[in-house]
């Protein structure tokens, strides 16, 4: 409503300065001026003034921060001076003015409005000169949901049980949180997010082709979530509790608050989820002929069952130096608990001999915990609105990951214990240490043209200390020398980028922009150099945007990104899971370059929104994890760059109010990937697939009176094969109903009602083949319930791209 004053009265402005000059007798120049303050004596900004003399309007004027407004050169005489401000009935005073005058209004309770109402609502999806915004705090998705939750359901993404994030069926989507880059990736981004009450979002931007101010980390694009914003001073919070039943039960709660009074603004978060699942895993491998023994087929089948505590929190102030400049203090921590029991069963079948039966147990007990320090300085340097941004940061993570496995080798009748295979333990300590200073300049050259830049150094030190222990008898343990290693690692990237933003005229605009970044980067295992690398890369972006005068916009993007390995991927040790698989890692990991081009085209009329996109993708030395059969029957997991990935694909995105009780919207991904390559320097990757998901989201208002609402999503993925990978049909269903009173929401979900929301995985690796069959324990029924306390009308706290947010993803 403020904005829409605020737009209305610069053209008022711009309307009334002829006439008002006109008036003016340059004899005779007096000045009005005054403050406007509410029933508290608080100042009020953005008020409205018009001053008027009869029927003429002489002038317009708006509040500052400190709720002071003024008119110049007035003329003596009789005026009317007309006060607006949302939530406050207009008020009009009348003066006789015959010298410099002061006019002061306080609103009274008298004054305000019984219900401020404000029937104009966001289209649901917006395209923007570099993103897809889904305005998701326009439905009900937000209500009964956690953050995770409402990712998965925003159009052009999927994701995976394990937290993998795709884009438009493309891996290495990078999540930010209000434009700041979250500390996880994998399940602890999934755990994080997933334990967020979605009632605070308002939009969640898909950037396929990001700028070039954003770090070029993450291939497919990024994610950036965005929160509600209020606006005034005062205090404001919610709460919310929810409860999920799978075959066993999970609880999460938060309780959020920020308080803005003159010139401080503080603000604190936390939350806690306890997650517990019992998923279910089956593998099936068929080794080739001449393997050793005669294996034929090797079957798995796993019940775990895990425990996750996730508690997390953040603490905020900031402080206005004055009206252009300010400082900022921002303190983050989340942690993970994680424990879990696997049990796996696998029988062994051979050609000659009797088949084996063994039992392996596995308990794992992993914690973690990142401590991040944001020092913040934001500035406008002159009234044309060029500003500065400094940011500080310092970052350590901490983690502890202790695990044992005993495999029994079971009588095939009674499944009695024969004796005892493999017995061993692990402890795998990591420590990473980062520290960032990073600049952003923005200059506004004229009304049409643009320039931003700027800069960035980030160093990190990780220590990974892998353990490695054998055992008989679980009374001496005795440590193995060949599977324990201490490995440290060091990065240093330094980076530079300039955009320059154009407009043309009222249709077309553009931008192009360039990022330079050279890394070095240097590895030891056990004091011995492995990794030593110094390389620079160059990322330029480019836009080009035709907005017509029917509700058409079309936009051109180029952009160039990089995948690096994770921190804990270029260790060359060795995690087993059982006496017969594990995990390698790769010092030689190379990074992976992507390049994206695309076409998007957005209409809007009577019959909906359509958004419609064309794109091709490249990414080169593309890094990917397949199961091989080194020696002995040993199943074996090791990243490399295989080769490269070339994807085309187009997308549809497409919303409508069909009745005012009825909203609905769909999204449709067809494609054609091919990736080809070698693994290993053996295995011959050569894949031709078609990609197909279609996703509907429909919301049904019951009775809006009694503020109820039912929402249906469904969402399927067809069966794709990507680096002789065939992923199995995928579909996810959820069904909710939201009661509104006021504050309180109260909502009831249920999802995956077909138990049909599974990882199917079809392997093929020349003549080994492997075939999954995970099952996530996502049956469910929940309910939750939220509330919201505090004047709604505060200043939320300042959201920065802290320096430390790229590292933290490589965690």
């Amino acid at each position: 409503m403020k904005k829409i004053a605020l737009y209305l009265l610069l053209i008022n402005l711009l309307n009334s300065t002829d006439s008002f000059s006109q008036s003016l007798d340059p004899a005779q120049k007096q000045q009005l001026s005054g403050k406007v303050t509410d029933e508290k004596q608080l100042p009020l900004s953005l008020v409205v003034v018009s001053l008027k003399q009869g029927t003429k309007l002489i002038g317009n004027a708006i509040t500052d921060p400190k709720g002071n407004y003024q008119f110049k050169n007035i003329s003596r005489g009789d005026y009317q001076l007309l006060f607006k401000y949302v939530a406050y009935k207009d008020t009009t005073l009348t003066r006789a003015i015959n010298g410099d005058h002061f006019v002061h209004l306080q609103y009274q309770h008298t004054h305000a409005l019984n219900e401020v109402a404000i029937s104009a609502k966001k289209p649901i999806f917006q395209r923007q000169i570099d993103r897809l915004r889904f305005n998701v705090g326009e439905t009900d998705l937000v209500f009964g949901s956690n953050i995770w939750e409402v990712v998965e359901k925003t159009p052009l993404v999927s994701v995976s049980a394990d937290g993998g994030i795709q884009i438009s069926g493309t891996t290495g989507a990078v999540v930010y949180l209000n434009n700041k880059r979250k500390v996880l990736s994998g399940n602890a981004l999934k755990n994080y997010l997933s334990s967020i009450p979605a009632e605070n979002l308002e939009a969640i931007e898909v950037m396929t082709t990001p700028s070039s101010k954003y770090d070029a980390e993450g291939g497919a694009g990024i994610i950036n979530i965005i929160t509600r914003k209020n606006k005034e001073e005062g205090f404001v919070g919610n709460a919310g509790l929810s409860g999920r039943q799978t075959a066993v039960n999970s609880q999460a709660g938060s309780i959020y608050g920020n308080n803005r009074s003159g010139k401080w603004n503080t603000y604190a978060n936390l939350n806690m989820s306890n997650r517990n699942r019992k998923p279910v895993f089956k593998k099936d491998i068929y080794f080739p002929a001449g393997s050793p023994d005669d294996l034929l087929h090797r079957s798995v089948q796993s019940a775990n069952d895990f425990q996750i505590l996730s508690p997390g929190g953040n603490f905020g102030i900031d402080r206005e130096i004055n009206a252009n400049h300010i400082v900022g203090l921002l303190f983050d921590y989340s942690g993970e608990k994680h424990r879990e029991n696997r049990n796996a069963f696998t029988r062994d079948r051979y050609t000659a001999i009797n088949d084996s039966l063994r039992l392996t147990s596995n308990r794992d007990d992993l914690s973690t915990n990142t401590y991040a320090l944001n020092l913040n300085y934001q500035g406008k340097l002159d009234r044309k609105g060029k500003t500065l941004s400094i940011d500080m940061d310092a970052l350590e993570y901490h983690s502890k990951n202790k695990s044992i496995s005993k495999t029994e080798v079971l009588d095939l009748g009674n499944q009695q214990t024969l004796f005892v295979n493999d017995w061993f333990r692990s402890s795998a300590p990591q420590k990473i240490s980062n520290q960032s200073v990073k600049a952003d300049f923005e200059w506004p050259v004229d009304k049409n043209l643009s320039i931003d830049f700027g800069i960035k150094t980030a160093l990190s030190k990780i220590d990974n200390n892998l353990v490695f222990e054998d055992t008989r008898d679980a009374e001496s343990w005795i440590k193995d020398e060949k599977r324990s290693n201490f490995f440290q690692y060091k990065e240093h990237i330094n980076s530079l980028y300039g955009i320059v933003n154009g407009k043309v005229n009222a249709s077309w605009s553009y931008q192009l922009g360039l990022r330079v970044e050279n890394t070095i980067a240097k590895g030891w295992l056990e004091g011995l150099s492995v990794v030593n690398r110094n390389y620079t890369n160059l990322f330029p972006t480019a836009f080009l945007k035709y907005t017509s005068s029917k509700e058409k916009s079309y936009v051109l993007a180029v952009s160039s990104r990089i995948n690096r390995p994770g921190f804990w991927d270029v260790n060359p040790f060795r995690t087993y899971t059982t006496d017969q698989t594990y995990y390698e890692g790769n010092p030689f990991l190379m990074p992976s370059k992507y390049y994206r081009e695309e076409l998007n085209h957005t209409v809007t009329g009577k019959s909906g929104t359509f958004t419609f996109q064309l794109a091709a993708s490249q990414s080169l030395d593309e890094i990917y994890a397949l199961p091989s059969n080194p020696s002995a029957n040993i199943i074996a997991n090791k990243k490399v760059n295989y080769g490269n990935k070339y994807s085309y694909s187009s997308t549809v995105t497409y919303y409508q109010q069909i009745l005012p009780w009825w909203r609905f919207s769909g999204t449709g991904l067809t494609g054609y990937v091919l990736s080809k390559g070698n693994y290993a320097d053996q295995i011959l990757i050569d894949n031709k697939t078609f990609l197909l998901s279609l996703s509907t989201n429909q919301t049904f208002n019951i009775s809006k009176k009694n503020g109820l609402s039912c929402t249906v999503i469904a969402n399927n993925t067809f069966p794709v094969t990507i680096v002789n990978t065939e992923i199995g049909n995928r579909l996810e269903t959820e069904l909710r109903l939201r009661k509104s009173m006021g504050a309180w929401n109260i909502t009831l979900s249920g999802q995956d009602f077909f138990r049909s929301n599974k990882d199917r995985y079809k392997v093929q690796v020349n003549e080994l083949k492997i075939i999954d069959e995970n099952y996530y324990d996502t049956q469910s029924l929940a309910v939750s319930l939220s509330y919201n306390f505090g004047k709604m009308t505060v200043k939320d706290k300042r959201d920065r791209d802290t320096g430390s947010d790229e590292v933290k993803r490589r965690i």
